[in-house]
C-alpha cells in the first residue's frame, strides 16, 4: 500500500476518499509523498467552490475561491486543535502532517461545489456537499488521530463550523 503511495493518480486518491476507502487515508496519514496530491486537491475543490460562486460574477468566483482556501485552513486548525486540547491526541509534526494530508483528502467531495451556481438548488447542493465532507472528514480523524467514534464526530463537527461560517458569509456578500 504504501509502496504505491507515489504512483496512485490523483483521481484514484480523491474516489477513494469520496467513497471512504481506509487504505486512502492510511496512505495519506502515513506516507508524506502524498503531500502534493493533498495540496492539489484543495487547489481543485477551491477552484471548483471559485466556479459554483459564478452566479455572483467575478467576485464571486474570486471570493468562493479565496474563501475555499481559507475555509479549508480554518478547518484544519480546527480539528487540530480539538484534537490536541479536547481529546488528548499529542502535538506533533508527524500528527499535524498526517491530519493536513488525510483532511484535504476528506475535502475531495468538495469539486462538487461547482455545481452550487445552479439556480434554485445550488444552496441545497452546498448542503449536501457539506454533509459529505463532514462524513468524510470523520473517517478520516479516525483513521490520522486514531479517535475512537464519537470524539471523531465531535472533531469533525468543531472543524467543519469555522469552513461553513466563512461559506455562508461569502453567500451573503456575494
Amino acid at each position: 500500500m504504501i509502496a504505491s503511495a507515489g504512483r496512485r493518480p490523483l483521481i484514484d486518491r480523491m474516489l477513494g476518499a469520496a467513497l471512504l476507502e481506509p487504505e486512502t487515508y492510511q496512505e495519506a496519514a502515513l506516507a508524506p509523498s502524498t503531500r502534493v496530491h493533498a495540496a492539489l486537491i484543495v487547489g481543485i475543490s477551491a477552484a471548483a467552490a471559485g466556479l459554483g460562486g459564478l452566479s455572483g460574477g467575478f467576485t464571486g468566483l474570486v471570493l468562493g475561491s479565496l474563501a475555499a482556501i481559507f475555509g479549508w485552513g480554518l478547518y484544519c486548525f480546527a480539528v487540530s486543535w480539538a484534537a490536541t486540547n479536547h481529546f488528548g491526541v499529542p502535538r506533533t509534526a508527524a500528527n499535524w502532517g498526517a491530519t493536513w494530508r488525510t483532511l484535504a483528502l476528506a475535502s475531495s467531495p468538495r469539486v462538487f461545489l461547482v455545481l452550487s451556481f445552479i439556480p434554485t438548488i445550488g444552496f441545497l447542493v452546498g448542503l449536501a456537499v457539506h454533509a459529505w465532507v463532514l462524513i468524510t472528514t470523520v473517517f478520516a480523524v479516525r483513521l490520522a488521530l486514531d479517535l475512537e467514534t464519537r470524539p471523531a464526530i465531535a472533531t469533525a463537527v468543531i472543524g467543519l463550523l469555522p469552513m461553513l461560517l466563512v461559506w455562508a458569509l461569502v453567500a451573503a456578500l456575494v
